[in-house]
């Protein structure tokens, strides 16, 4: 395997992605057909500002957050590259949002989703660790495993039971809202998280060395 050729195969497709029109975050693909998704600093109106900070804040607040939870073993995309102003993340799978909503997918297949997200939250939790707004648009499942993405309101200090209570209320609301079967959706998220919520372990995955620059 060319490593050179790979790195100069993903920077190719960065530029075109970059090159095309705006969008805050766009997925693209290698000539291969690796899926790999490129997040730039928002366009946002002023009065957002008093909500996420200035758009630039919100962008670098992002960015050090997912460099933190992936040296931190906890299940993040890892960012890929990243130049001024934007960063590339690896594929995370289909959100909990898109999951639910599916035509295509087993009710079983949905509920399996749910399930792994009250697990991963509880978890990330047991390291006094909180996400900020785990949305169900903001977790994002493979068949595998859960990934936790957009961390703009994540903050890098010790969570206590308010900051876990607010993740957890932000979850259930976001459950309640995926179609008829919301209901169902935040009873087997909110078990599974119940279920998995006094296991510690100190990381999800072995934590990554810091890179050297």
């Amino acid at each position: 395997m060319d490593l050179n050729k790979l790195a100069l195969e993903l920077q190719s497709a960065v530029d075109e992605a970059l090159q095309a029109p705006y969008r805050r975050v766009a997925r693209f693909e290698t000539l291969k057909g690796t899926p790999f998704w490129v997040k730039r600093i928002e366009r946002s109106a002023p009065l957002l500002w008093l909500v996420k900070g200035t758009p630039n804040m919100a962008f670098d607040r992002d960015r050090r957050s997912h460099h933190f939870l992936w040296h931190s073993g906890v299940p993040v995309p890892a960012i890929v590259t990243e130049g001024t102003g934007y960063f590339v993340l690896e594929d995370a799978g289909a959100s909990l949002t898109d999951i639910c909503k599916s035509d295509s997918l087993t009710a079983e297949d949905k509920e399996k989703a749910c399930h792994a997200a009250g697990q991963a939250l509880a978890r990330l939790h047991s390291i006094d660790l909180a996400h900020g707004r785990p949305a169900f648009r903001d977790m994002c499942w493979d068949g595998q495993r859960i990934r936790f993405i957009d961390l703009e309101y994540f903050v890098q200090t010790r969570a206590g039971r308010i900051r876990k209570a607010r993740d957890v209320g932000i979850a259930l609301v976001s459950a309640l809202s995926q179609s008829f079967d919301g209901l169902r959706y935040a009873q087997v998220f909110l078990s599974a998280y119940r279920a998995s919520r006094g296991r510690r372990s100190e990381y999800f995955h072995s934590p990554h060395p810091q890179r050297t620059k």
